[in-house]
């Protein structure tokens, strides 16, 4: 399951560079705009992808 843990980093990268750019931002957010939470969500997203994919190569390395 490398793709699973290729994707985790791919989400928690993204959300990582997501919240970057709304923090970034100069102007007053309003609150349909603020993003903070989606990028959250897709750093969990990703964590639980990347620990799902580690559980699943530990767990074809015991039964080898």
């Amino acid at each position: 399951m490398k793709w699973l843990l290729w994707t985790g980093i791919a989400f928690v990268v993204g959300g990582f560079t997501s919240l970057a750019i709304t923090l970034g931002a100069t102007g007053q957010l309003h609150f349909l705009e603020d993003l903070t939470s989606y990028s959250t969500g897709w750093m969990i997203i990703g964590v639980v992808l990347i620990i799902f994919g580690y559980l699943q190569k530990s767990k074809k390395s015991f039964q080898s």
